[in-house]
């Protein structure tokens, strides 16, 4: 009977396998194509956000420069413009305006470094004045927007029809913009492309980016080459004057966009009429002739498939080609109003569907003699309901609960599974008392952990508070006597209080934002650095305090080290600050060395000393926060013990890692592994112009600062560039004496008794209207520099916002700008 029983359900177990295992082939065969299909249709769509990302970033780029271009406009004049006309496209023989050969080799132009630069001005006698400003304009903003955006645009331009007028930004075309240049004939007509009328008013009314079909590039003698031109068009004062626009070449990213579609798939992209813009079929990168191009597009019947796609309706999707072997995934592509798409032989998708769906008739064989010869003797028996059983007793319900399955039964069994029930049961006891008491004690302990943060908070606020203003103090008057040495050892040593000063308050910043830290709401800042100028400074501010213990200090950077970086400076400078801090504080005799060297994507900092060092214990609790060494060390040297934890959150915060390498008596080693990114040139802070700078030597200022030290630090100031303020306690004072005495200027205290600044300036700005008198520049004075506290300043009238400790040349640039402004009402707010 048993053996009746097992090949009775050997057969019907191998009946309802086979039919089960065919029935799972076909489902499983359509599910795999479909989502091949459905995978097709999301790697289209992606690849056609990321090649639209760059249009979008390219039509961007083109309306900022078109909104500039007005402003640009404004601040000529009429002597300005003919003087850099002349500088910029000085007027040919044959009555063309050509940029000089300076512009596109790279010459100094205000200031700035210029390059990669060509003009060609058709029909330049008959140039109107407003014009000439208008090329003369662009001229720079060209200048300036092309080499912001060359990263991503090789070329940027502005274009003006139907006169043929182009200023062109094109370092690295390899005719270097000498078609332009000098090899354009005087009157070469670009009247009829389609670059001429593609965004005029008439053809372009909505103001959008539009893009040519493929064109041959007008500098090409051979015409091999081919391109799609972006523009967008330009209007200064509601009219229109010509366009901003770029040239894509079949090379770079369209061709990357094509070039490496899915295995036994071809992309390429086309206009919404079926023209071909990219194919991978172009074998010549930038080359392909007209007759090649329409070839494509009739083999690959593209008008028939934009049709169908267009048809559709949808951004982005799947359909199947009008001949109806291909499965072709389309994504729009914005920008240019194209279409990218991937084309796949449906029968291949079939195919590879159903030898992907073939495993399933030899898995469902195999299943069968499983089921057969292990469920059903085996696992039913002595595996499964023992299991089961168990199973059922542990289920979180049951913990804790009166009745529960009876495993008795089972833990009697001598083989492993009884022995697992009699651990089980054990464990369950065990999980049951600690269950009992641990959410109290997380409660508990969640309530001491914020009381904790909380203290630490208000104690991290308070002190910070209360030493802004003797630091203040210090800083300010720091730089009052490093002006007024006459040694250069008294200027170095005024200069080095100077800089701990600086150095102190941005600790304290930090500190007062330790929550931020936790929060991981710290920003970091991209500064261009020297890394030799940037060490050299952090090692001198210690070299003092190191050479006074007797130790050896010394520096270097590793040549391939040396060069232009980009990162935070004043977060690297805090961390070595410390670290190096940590070490002259730390080590009697020996020495202590900062070392750079090249690692990876970035750099390495190396700080070393030969002093008390550590073991392996005091290692795995250096980077807790509030915690040090041991006791000893806190009564010996002092501190807080936030030092390393905060580097440690701010390297962690760069992407970057800090190692420690120690043994007690011999010193430490700590290795900052930092990335950071290459940069050429100078930066932007090192390239900018000189701000416009007038004498303040007896202006009339009138300080309002409730605070002895404050004052003091404002009078030093002020005093060293011959100015005497007028000093009162509050913003009542300050309006009396406004109301009696002109003033240039007036500093305002944020928070002052009886009226604080945000009151005064109010009514200050309200007694000016009233009276309709002349409008007194308010410069606002605070200790926060929070978004919250500048925008109300602003709001409430003041003209420039400052935050303490009060830097001497902020205050001083601010007062200029202040006065400037007055007599410039253009200027705008500012904020230091």
């Amino acid at each position: 009977m048993s053996r009746r029983f097992l090949v009775s359900v050997g057969l019907m177990s191998l009946i309802v396998t086979i039919l089960g295992s065919v029935g799972a082939f076909v489902v499983f065969s359509r599910e795999l194509s479909d989502r091949q299909i459905t995978f097709l249709g999301d790697y289209v769509r992606e690849r056609s956000s990321n090649v639209d990302s760059r249009f979008s970033k390219l039509t961007a780029l083109h309306e900022a420069a078109a909104e500039e271009l007005g402003r640009r406009m404004n601040r000529l004049s009429a002597a300005d413009v003919d003087a850099l006309a002349e500088d910029y496209f000085p007027l040919r023989p044959d009555g063309t305006r050509r940029s000089l050969d300076k512009w596109f080799d790279g010459a100094m132009n205000h200031g700035e470094y210029t390059y990669g630069m060509g003009a060609l001005i058709a029909h330049a006698d008959k140039l109107t004045p407003e014009q000439k400003k208008l090329l003369v304009a662009s001229f720079e903003l060209v200048s300036d927007f092309g080499q912001a955006a060359r990263k991503d645009y090789d070329n940027f331009y502005f274009f003006q029809a139907p006169a043929t007028r182009l200023v062109m930004y094109g370092p690295a075309r390899p005719d270097r913009l000498m078609f332009y240049r000098h090899e354009a004939p005087a009157d070469l007509d670009l009247t009829k492309e389609e670059i001429a009328y593609l965004t005029s008013p008439k053809e372009d009314p909505s103001r959008a980016t539009r893009c040519t079909n493929l064109q041959h590039l007008v500098q090409d003698a051979h015409g091999e080459k081919l391109a799609t031109a972006c523009m967008t068009p330009a209007y200064v004062n509601g009219r229109y004057v010509g366009a901003f626009g770029s040239s894509i070449e079949l090379t770079g990213f369209l061709l990357d966009a094509v070039k490496r579609p899915l295995p036994g798939a071809s992309s390429l992209i086309v206009t919404q009429k079926g023209e071909l813009i990219a194919y991978p079929g172009f074998i010549v990168p930038g080359k392909a002739a007209d007759a090649t191009v329409a070839g494509y597009e009739k083999t690959l019947g593209l008008r028939r498939l934009a049709a169908a796609i267009a048809k559709d309706g949808r951004r982005s999707g799947v359909i199947t080609s009008p001949d109806g072997r291909q499965i072709v995934a389309f994504g729009r592509l914005e920008g240019p109003d194209w279409y990218m798409l991937l084309t796949y032989p449906k029968a291949e998708v079939a195919a590879s569907a159903a030898r992907s769906a073939s495993w399933v008739l030899l898995l469902g064989a195999i299943a069968c003699v499983l089921q057969t010869l292990l469920v059903v003797i085996l696992a039913q028996r002595t595996i499964v309901w023992p299991v089961r059983k168990l199973a059922a007793s542990c289920e979180p319900e049951t913990f804790g609960a009166a009745e529960r399955p009876d495993v008795a039964d089972v833990e009697r069994r001598p083989d492993e599974i009884g022995v697992l029930a009699k651990a089980l049961r054990q464990e369950r006891e065990k999980v049951e008392q600690v269950m009992s008491s641990l959410e109290d004690r997380v409660r508990d302990r969640t309530a001491q952990l914020e009381r904790a943060n909380a203290e630490k908070s208000r104690f991290l606020a308070n002190m910070s508070h209360e030493l802004r203003t003797p630091l203040n103090g210090v800083i300010a008057i720091s730089e009052t006597l490093a002006r007024k040495q006459t040694t250069k050892k008294g200027r170095e040593l005024a200069e080095l209080i100077v800089s701990s000063g600086r150095l102190l308050e941005r600790v304290l910043t930090d500190i007062l934002d330790f929550s931020k830290i936790e929060a991981g709401e710290i920003k970091l800042a991209r500064d261009e650095f020297d890394m030799t100028s940037l060490v050299a400074g952090i090692a001198e501010l210690h070299r003092a305090s190191a050479e006074s213990k007797g130790l050896m200090f010394e520096w270097c950077v590793a040549e391939g080290a040396v060069g232009r970086f980009a990162g935070d400076t004043v977060r690297l400078t805090q961390v070595l600050s410390n670290l190096l801090s940590n070490a002259v504080k730390f080590t009697e005799t020996g020495e202590v060395v900062l070392s750079v060297k090249p690692y990876g994507v970035g750099v390495c900092f190396e700080v070393s000393d030969t002093g008390i060092g550590f073991d392996a214990e005091v290692k795995k609790r250096l980077f807790r926060r509030f915690e040090q060494a041991d006791a000893s060390i806190r009564r010996r040297f002092g501190g807080t013990g936030l030092g390393l934890a905060i580097s440690r959150s701010l390297i962690e915060l760069m992407g970057g890692r800090i190692e420690v390498a120690s043994k007690p008596g011999e010193g430490s080693t700590f290795t900052v592994h930092v990335p950071l990114e290459r940069v050429e040139g100078e930066s932007a802070a090192e390239a900018a112009q000189e701000p416009e700078t007038i004498d303040i030597a007896g202006a009339r200022v009138l300080l309002a600062e409730d605070h002895p030290t404050n004052q003091k630090v404002v009078q030093l100031i002020l005093e060293s560039v011959g100015v005497t303020p007028v000093i009162v306690e509050n913003g009542a004072l300050a309006l009396d004496v406004l109301k009696t005495e002109p003033f240039d200027v007036v500093l305002m205290d944020m928070q002052m008794p009886e009226l604080d600044g945000l009151s005064a300036t109010s009514l200050l700005r309200a007694h000016e209207r009233e009276i309709g008198g002349r409008r007194t520049p308010v410069i606002m004075l605070t200790a926060n520099a929070l978004d919250e506290h500048v925008k109300a300043s602003l709001e409430a009238g003041a003209d420039a916002h400052l935050s303490k400790p009060i830097r001497a040349m902020a205050l001083i640039e601010a007062i200029m700008v202040a006065m400037i402004s007055r007599e410039d009402p253009q200027s705008g707010a500012r904020v230091a």
